[in-house]
């Protein structure tokens, strides 16, 4: 299962290695890093975490590259989301707004704007709106109560700075506010995520990038159900899986016919600790007594991501991805995500109008249609 996307990279290291040697080592050893962690980590899944919606990709052209897009710097491509630093690279201006068509009553949108400040830093501000509405709210005895739905939110900021033109690297501060009662006070909490990148020019057409990235430092829900249940009700706390990724792109221009071709790819960590308790029962002068042990424990997940993006003319763009191909904690199929997408730009009075659409796979619905209106400026 790992052996495409070791043939991949390696592919990429010796596209460069005799013009950059000291690099090419560097991220060989890189790459045994991480085929050593796929090796060695073995826990259980992270199915049903807080703030699912987080870790679904962001807008349609995100979603369409299979979310590999970890180190893509490529201008329109690019976004914060999966990697801070990559707004570093950022030559233009992009504002972005999506949404999504999903079944079941679930809502999903997308709203983004990132650009350059000054010869060597980038911006970008991001917001994704989540929920479930139309939610039939019944008693115990079964009587209706109401109509339900519930939010979730995410806020992001995002800062990067290229120290040399090759090497940029960035943080996002990430704020959370969910909503999932009206009798229970809302979650708020606020998280981090950091990441570098480092592009290495192949030629005056073709480049390859290399990033990693860490997301969700520190975020987690705080819930209190004491308004609800009094003195039964308690402080749960909901941590969010810290995100480790690596990713690599390659681009190059002129080529096969096209004028840019785009592959990508990435490998993701998903591990989230929480607290476990074990009832027992012993048995004292003939009293049975039971007694609680708690415990943190770890569950994890690892992921493989591939997209490819090709540009026939200037104004139409074509991508295909797939995401979620399970190597460790699901099967390697079971819960992949492929996805296809376009994009079309057309020039107004100095700006560029783009219109995406996206179509993504999902396990056990009829798939999730996305579209997204931009400008690029």
């Amino acid at each position: 299962m790992v052996l495409p996307l070791a043939v991949i990279l390696s592919t990429f290291v010796q596209m460069f290695l005799n013009h950059w040697s000291f690099m090419a080592r560097s991220i060989y050893v890189l790459l045994a890093l991480i085929s050593l962690s796929i090796a060695c980590v073995c826990s259980a899944q992270t199915g049903g975490a807080a703030a699912a919606f987080a870790r679904l990709g962001f807008s349609a052209r995100g979603i369409a590259l299979g979310n590999a897009a970890n180190a893509v710097i490529t201008d329109g491509e690019l976004h914060p989301y999966y990697n801070p630093a990559a707004v570093g690279f950022a030559e233009f201006y992009n504002a972005t707004a999506a949404y999504t068509f999903l079944s079941f009553d679930r809502r999903l949108n997308f709203i983004s704007f990132t650009g350059k400040i000054g010869p060597t830093a980038g911006i970008g501000a991001s917001f994704i709106n989540s929920g479930v509405g139309n939610i039939d709210g019944r008693n115990r005895d079964g009587e209706p109560t109401g109509v339900l739905s519930t939010s979730e939110n995410l806020f992001m900021l995002s800062f990067a700075n290229k120290f040399i033109d090759e090497l940029s690297v960035g943080i996002t501060l990430r704020g959370y506010l969910a909503s999932l009662s009206p009798d229970i006070p809302n979650s708020f909490t606020i998280g981090f995520d950091v990441g570098a990148i480092y592009r290495i020019a192949l030629d005056s057409l073709s480049s390859v990038s290399i990033g990693a990235s860490v997301a969700d430092v520190s975020s987690n829900y705080r819930w209190d159900t004491t308004p609800i249940y009094g003195t039964q009700g308690a402080t749960t706390i909901d941590r969010m899986p810290i995100a480790l990724r690596f990713g690599a792109a390659w681009q190059q221009e002129n080529t096969f016919g096209l004028q840019l071709l785009l592959l990508s790819t990435d490998v993701q960590f998903l591990s989230q600790q929480f607290e476990g308790r074990r009832t027992t029962f012993t048995v004292e002068n003939g009293i049975p007594r039971e007694t609680f042990e708690t415990s943190t424990l770890t569950r994890s997940e690892i992921h493989l991501r591939f997209g490819a993006m090709l540009q026939p003319i200037r104004q139409l763009k074509f991508r295909v991805g797939i995401d979620r191909l399970g190597i460790q904690g699901i099967q390697f199929f079971d819960a992949a995500r492929p996805a296809i997408g376009f994009s079309f730009e057309y020039p107004i009075e100095g700006a560029l109008a783009v219109l995406d659409y996206t179509f993504s796979f999902e396990p056990n619905s009829a798939g999730v249609n996305l579209i997204s209106l931009g400008a690029r400026f």
